[in-house]
């Protein structure tokens, strides 16, 4: 089948947890081979590493096709939320994009086993959905209202790139701004719809 020859043991489990009766497997569309098409017409794509390879296909397609993306995580017993913020370091590649009405990221945590360096799916035990800019302003601390990147680290409690990714996000999707400087430091600000924040005193 087309596509398949390289294709890891986790990755094939999901394309069959996600597959509805009638959906079909490798397509190709317009030029571009597609995981898994539904029935009912949407795209789904399963991807287990970085999300850039997909930003051609997703500007190709987004217009005229209801999207999924499919992104697995490992986690041992439970979901923590630092693995759940390790997604900004994916969406980097195409943060605005999540507010397109036929796309949705869907963060799926599973438990997996590893055999002959292949990932091999045990358990979904989660799943997170993302398919507006609102998804992303929940992961803003509701404490901060001006705030530096370090006390942004402190809040979230992450590794300071992965919150350097988050705040990129952010920034691109109009929920943060940068405000100004003290010194060296950028200050950043909470964006009220339709006003433009400015330093504080």
């Amino acid at each position: 089948m087309i596509g398949t020859l390289h294709e890891s043991p986790l990755h094939a489990a999901l394309k069959l947890h996600y597959a509805r009766p009638g959906a079909r497997f490798e397509v190709l569309l317009e030029g571009y081979i597609i995981d898994l098409v539904q029935a009912d017409g949407e795209l789904v794509e399963i991807q287990t590493g970085a999300f850039k390879p997909l930003r051609a296909k997703l500007e190709r397609l987004l217009d005229y096709h209801p999207m999924r993306i499919v992104h697995p995580v490992a986690i041992k017993k439970r979901r923590t939320p630092r693995k759940l913020l390790n997604i900004f370091e994916k969406l980097v590649s195409f943060p605005t994009l999540i507010t397109h009405p036929n796309l949705s990221l869907d963060v799926v945590f599973v438990r997996e086993e590893k055999r002959q360096q292949q990932r091999h799916l045990l358990e979904v035990v989660e799943v997170q959905r993302f398919t507006s800019a609102e998804c992303v302003a929940r992961f803003l601390p509701a404490a901060l209202e001006q705030f530096t990147l370090k006390q942004l680290v402190a809040q979230m409690k992450a590794q300071k790139w992965t919150v350097e990714c988050f705040l990129y996000c952010a920034r691109a999707l109009e929920i943060v701004e940068l405000v100004g400087k003290q010194g060296n430091t950028h200050i950043y600000a909470r964006r009220m719809p339709g006003n433009t924040a400015r330093l504080a005193p």
